[in-house]
């Protein structure tokens, strides 16, 4: 059944990706539908197969953030009950995915085909972004208008797709270093990604993607995976294709942003704010998804612009759930840490959750049913012996 489960989980998370380009809420409609019909089937199975149930300590804190989103409209803390059903829905279908992704990952088979899906998945995007980048007049696939003169694949918005290489990068590093028959294949996927990153001009990206880059590498050497005698050979490798495929894109733009005087200070003053409601409901917060509409309340600057996040999700999730919601996901971000480094291509989950702290990548919600499955996968490695990618 796992591998069952797996390839349309898989096709599900791919499907969102592709369509989170398109207006309207239906792509998002489409692939909560999807995974709760996954769901659906996977629970008539178990019930008439009498098949085993895997289960993690994760399930807690995020059945948690459901419970609680449960209990704002139950109670009726929320000041805008209509954004928190669409986001209780969000987390609810991270939730399922969460669970789907464990069921399917614990056999070590399943999970190294269903990473190597996400990871050639990955690849295409990142190339997709590059060749749309340059050459589509900012249309999404070179055949859907968009309202912003460039366009990176099926992303709108740079920084999310930066999140979505800095998830898949570390799958290619490491696969680079265990299959060495076709490590330069996989060493040059991954410098197709850190040149997409280079592309889609996002400072945090960039930072954390070569973060990842010299992270898997060091542990890779100091647990012996990676011999001495070839780590230099290794590094000066694939840097050498990175800065190769990343000249070919340039690399001028992304250099301009990091040298601004104050790149952060809209975001500043959105964090200030936030932080002044999160004060004002420091235990219950206004509901989730509301931050948008409490937000004009709390405004320390105008700059003729409307500001639909915090550019900061962990400041908005706190200013929604308040410190209850903060600290369920903050057990969650914690626990994937010291699982990222054991299996090292994990290290993706952890990175994203950094780049949460200065933009808002996990508010597109297939990106987030992503990384809950990619976390899943992450808790199914520490149930079962690993594989391939361990």
């Amino acid at each position: 059944m796992s591998r069952r489960l797996a390839r349309p989980l898989a096709a599900i998370l791919f499907a969102g990706i592709l369509t989170c380009w398109a207006p309207g809420f239906w792509p998002v409609a489409v692939m909560e539908i999807g995974v709760f019909l996954l769901a659906s089937v996977w629970i008539i199975w178990v019930l008439r197969a009498r098949a085993p149930v895997y289960f993690s300590p994760m399930l807690l804190p995020l059945g948690g953030v459901v419970a609680w989103g449960a209990l704002q409209l139950a109670g009726g803390s929320t000041v805008y009950p209509n954004e928190t059903v669409k986001s209780l829905l969000y987390w609810a279908t991270n939730a399922v995915v969460f669970v789907l992704a464990l069921q399917a990952c614990v056999d070590s088979p399943t999970r190294n085909r269903f990473l190597r899906g996400v990871l050639w998945f990955g690849c295409a995007v990142s190339v997709l972004a590059v060749l749309q980048y340059f050459t589509s007049d900012g249309k999404i696939f070179w055949l859907f208008a968009s309202p912003y003169p460039r366009t990176l694949g099926p992303f709108l918005y740079k920084n999310q797709c930066a999140a979505f290489l800095e998830l898949v990068f570390p799958l290619a590093v490491y696969q680079s270093l265990v299959d060495r028959r076709q490590s330069l294949l996989y060493a040059g996927m991954a410098a197709a990604m850190f040149a997409a990153v280079v592309t889609a001009v996002s400072r945090a990206g960039a930072v954390l993607v070569i973060a990842e880059l010299a992270a898997i590498l060091l542990l890779a050497w100091a647990r012996g995976l990676l011999p001495s005698r070839n780590l230099g050979r290794t590094l000066v490798r694939m840097a050498g294709l990175c800065a190769v495929l990343t000249a070919v894109v340039g690399w001028q733009v992304t250099l301009e942003k990091f040298r601004e005087p104050e790149p952060y200070r809209v975001r500043r003053e959105l964090l200030l704010s936030s932080l002044a409601m999160i004060g004002a409901r420091p235990w219950t917060g206004f509901g989730l998804g509301t931050w948008p509409a409490v937000y004009p309340a709390y405004a320390r600057i105008d700059n003729g612009l409307t500001a639909n996040r915090a550019h900061n999700d962990w400041a908005e999730w706190t200013v929604e759930g308040g410190l209850p919601l903060f600290a369920m996901l903050v057990t969650v971000a914690l626990w994937s840490v010291p699982r990222a480094a054991e299996s090292l291509w994990g290290a993706g989950i952890v990175a994203v959750f950094a780049h949460s702290l200065v933009d808002y990548p996990l508010r597109e919600p297939a990106l987030a049913a992503l990384l809950f499955a990619m976390l899943g996968a992450l808790a199914a490695r520490a149930m079962a012996a690993p594989a391939t990618f361990e």
